[in-house]
């Protein structure tokens, strides 16, 4: 059974994001110069991708091509999710403060009752934006040829589900639709979408763990319901954090990221 494909709804909030500011977003840029001074005790403060410190959950403008990119919300089309699609994301306050760096704020990710594939959040890393981080153009794929995967704070609420599969959004397997090369009408339905990815358990008494993600482990793999497509760091759009199995589509996902970086 097909599982990850994106929605339309999620195509329409990627088009609202690319195709104008974004209302209600207040000044969220953070310097190099900051980034630094806040710093993680071990790694390359300029790997950060998301802090949530901000006022809106972005991707923070460092790195060498530099990264932006905002986080967004996605489902099947038949799940309660918040935020719902085309609505701002803001970072919140955890009732569990978060033990990375930063600190205090953490992006909230909750859905329940899906009954096709699922939810999810993610975030692109090469989306041009303007003044007060609004876009002004369409996702581009980001090299991440010198990285070796990603590593992230995570907690899920108590009783509710502990797994979630963390997806790194290529450009080759993303439908032409959303700004990818992947065609549905040549290669046939449900061929696209089927990203490279690694499910990962959090931990289920509401407490953080830290979450390495690695290129080279064996569970980082395409699921295997779409069409096969080679594993290319240099092409990548962004992250996701996504429904994890078909078993537990309807189930209810509440659960926090803080601090994800980029790992070398």
């Amino acid at each position: 059974m097909r599982l990850m494909r994106l929605s339309g709804r999620f195509r329409l909030a990627l088009a609202m994001m690319a195709a104008g500011p974004l209302a209600g977003c207040k000044s969220t840029s953070l310097t190099a110069d900051a980034a630094v001074e806040r710093g993680p005790a071990n790694g390359d403060p300029n790997d950060l991708l998301s802090d949530f410190a901000q006022d809106r959950a972005i991707v923070v403008p460092l790195g060498d091509p530099v990264r932006n990119g905002i986080w967004y919300s996605y489902n099947d089309g038949t799940c309660r999710q918040t935020p719902a699609h085309g609505e701002s994301y803001y970072p919140s306050t955890p009732a569990v403060r978060p033990p990375g760096f930063s600190g205090g704020r953490a992006l909230h990710a909750s859905w329940s009752q899906c009954s096709v594939w699922g939810a999810g959040v993610g975030a692109d890393f090469a989306v041009p934006v303007g003044a007060d981080s609004a876009a002004v153009g369409p996702r581009m794929p980001y090299n991440l040829q010198p990285y070796a995967g990603v590593a992230f704070w995570a907690m899920a609420a108590p009783g509710t589900s502990t797994q979630v599969r963390v997806k790194m959004v290529m450009r080759i397997p993303t439908q032409i639709q959303d700004r990818g090369a992947c065609d549905e009408g040549v290669l046939g339905p449900d061929s696209c979408g089927d990203e490279w990815g690694e499910p990962v358990e959090l931990p289920a008494d509401g407490s953080w763990a830290q979450v390495t993600v690695r290129f080279s482990d064996a569970n980082f793999k395409q699921e295997g319901w779409g069409n096969p497509f080679a594993w290319n760091p240099a092409d990548v759009f962004g992250i996701q954090f996504q429904t994890v199995a078909v078993a537990d589509v309807a189930g209810l996902y509440d659960f926090w990221i803080d601090d994800l970086y980029l790992v070398r």
